[in-house]
């Protein structure tokens, strides 16, 4: 995050705008609560809380808690499939990232496989990967972690995150003062929202809605996790409409 800010003041710009997703949705969180007075804006996806990898049990989607009884079929049936998708992937990376990192880094097939499952079960792709993303499009970015050598790297970064956790730098409220942008998709709907109004209510309801000084909220029917590759132009659409009037 320092890093960021002062690439943009060795550039010469006073004031300028960020955005970004999954991890890169923290990087920009990060700048809007500590450089918001550089910021025009910025624009995430999801709005978690700074704060999401602090903490005993950062590694477990639950924190711990059971599944409620008595919830309806369809809701603790969402609860059931959100946990298959992202559990195994959160833990690995925050409780043993060095032994998973040694061996995809040795194996071009294990590396290529561990992100394709991700590619494939996190995007909304109707079954077939290559509805969203061309071979091409797989094979570039697998090859940008085997020839940079960085999958190991950005395993590890699950881990540091939880074991050098997250530091306000002021007090203020909200903690996120730029304004925020935030782009939310239907496949990661969270159990019981089914409609776009469900989802922009059920942040705004939540305790991560504080964080942010939120100025722009959409929700797509459609989009998975990797917002600006699956739906470039909702994602350019959200990102003129927080940005718009305010340089």
């Amino acid at each position: 995050m320092e890093t960021g800010a002062g690439e943009q003041r060795l550039l010469g710009h006073q004031r300028y705008a960020a955005a970004g997703c999954d991890v890169g949705a923290l990087v920009t969180g990060q700048l809007g609560h500590k450089y918001a007075d550089e910021l025009h804006a910025i624009h995430i996806g999801s709005a978690q809380k700074l704060t999401m990898f602090n903490g005993d049990r950062a590694w477990d989607l639950s924190g711990g808690h059971p599944i409620p009884d008595g919830l309806p079929p369809e809701v603790h049936q969402r609860i059931v499939a959100l946990d298959r998708r992202f559990a195994v992937h959160l833990a690995a990376h925050v409780l043993d990232p060095a032994t998973l990192g040694y061996g995809l880094t040795d194996s071009p097939a294990g590396m290529l496989a561990w992100i394709l499952k991700r590619w494939a079960a996190w995007s909304d792709n109707d079954g077939d990967i290559e509805n969203v993303f061309t071979k091409d499009d797989l094979l570039t970015h697998a090859t940008i972690y085997w020839a940079g050598d960085t999958i190991a790297t950005s395993i590890r970064t699950y881990a540091n995150n939880n074991r050098y956790p997250w530091q306000p730098s002021h007090d203020r409220r909200p903690v996120v003062e730029a304004p925020t942008g935030v782009t939310f998709v239907g496949f990661e709907n969270p159990p019981g929202v089914t409609t776009d109004e469900q989802r922009v209510e059920h942040f705004l309801n939540s305790d991560r809605a504080a964080w942010y000084n939120h100025v722009n909220i959409t929700a797509h029917d459609h989009g998975g996790h990797f917002i600006p590759w699956e739906i470039p132009e909702e994602w350019v659409d959200d990102l003129r409409r927080t940005f718009r009037g305010r340089r």
